[in-house]
């Protein structure tokens, strides 16, 4: 009898000790990382104030056109992330995708992470993405695996949204460390490209690795890649996406026909492709500058208020 009352405890304790916080910085016009896909059961969510004021909230609601959701059974959650309330943290207790955003800034300020239960068809001892004549090579290994069925590599261009761009199939049953290796040829030069491992297993259950980032080789990395909208109507937002290579800060200055500054900003950036906005206030309608510097790289670019 003792023996049936330890058992429970003992993998009731083993999950706790394999169970991770994952943590979300907040900050400008972002959730850094904005997916996470590699959460299980029993791990925790901790979103951590940067700069601005904002929310992370899941209540299966509609906000600014963004839907929130959270798996059958699982709590929802609205919780203010500013100076004054710096951090919140969540338990995840359903395995699911859970959708969640900054209500005043959705729906372009969004996150999701998908949650799995403990299941570990395979021990993932490396997993590595590099360049090859233009192309990237997604390299992963396993040293065990267990009614492994296959490997949906996924890509992603924004770090949210994924798609499977290739199949590659499991041992099914392995003790001996495995090799294995997709080439990803539809590469832009100097564009930034997200990439994840799923394994399915044979009864179709599904483990998450970690998200690798890789820069197309060569050509030149624009800091700059979307406005919008622009022209811009009041109330007056402007939405943008830029590049970093590393974390840092975008110094971002809104410059009016006579040469003035009007608007200062920095936007908190992270490796990869970033989010940011600009709120423009009550300027007077015009054609104004948009200066945009970071890691020595200075971009301009006009843009309209209407």
């Amino acid at each position: 009898m003792k023996r049936l009352v330890l058992l429970p405890l003992c993998i009731f304790l083993f999950s706790l000790a394999k169970a991770t916080t994952h943590i979300v910085e907040v900050s400008n016009f972002q959730f850094s990382p904005a997916n996470i896909s590699n959460v299980l059961v029993g791990d925790k969510i901790r979103w951590v104030w940067v700069s601005g004021f904002h929310t992370t909230t899941a209540d299966n609601a509609i906000h600014n056109g963004a839907t929130t959701s959270v798996p059958p059974g699982a709590d929802t959650w609205n919780a203010n992330i500013s100076a004054n309330s710096p951090s919140f943290e969540y338990g995840v207790t359903v395995a699911g995708v859970y959708d969640y955003v900054c209500a005043p800034h959705a729906p372009g300020m969004k996150g999701t992470f998908t949650a799995s239960n403990f299941v570990t068809p395979i021990t993932l001892s490396s997993f590595a993405v590099t360049g090859n004549s233009g192309k990237a090579v997604v390299k992963w290994n396993t040293m065990t695996e267990q009614n492994t069925d296959y490997f949906s590599v996924r890509r992603s261009l924004n770090g949210t949204n994924y798609t499977e761009i290739g199949k590659v199939p499991a041992a099914g049953i392995s003790t001996l460390e495995k090799r294995y290796s997709f080439v990803d040829q539809n590469v832009q030069k100097g564009r930034y490209y997200y990439y994840t491992i799923v394994t399915v297993d044979k009864d179709k259950k599904q483990q998450f690795s970690e998200t690798k980032i890789f820069k197309g080789e060569g050509g030149m990395t624009k800091l700059v890649l979307t406005l919008s909208p622009n022209p811009i109507s009041r109330p007056g937002h402007l939405m943008m996406t830029f590049n970093s290579e590393k974390e840092g800060k975008m110094s971002v200055n809104v410059i009016n026909p006579q040469g003035q500054i009007v608007i200062r900003n920095q936007m908190q950036a992270y490796p990869g492709v970033n989010n940011g906005h600009v709120h423009m206030g009550n300027l007077a309608p015009g054609t104004y500058t948009l200066v945009c510097v970071m890691n020595g790289v200075k971009e301009t670019h006009k843009i309209v208020f209407k």
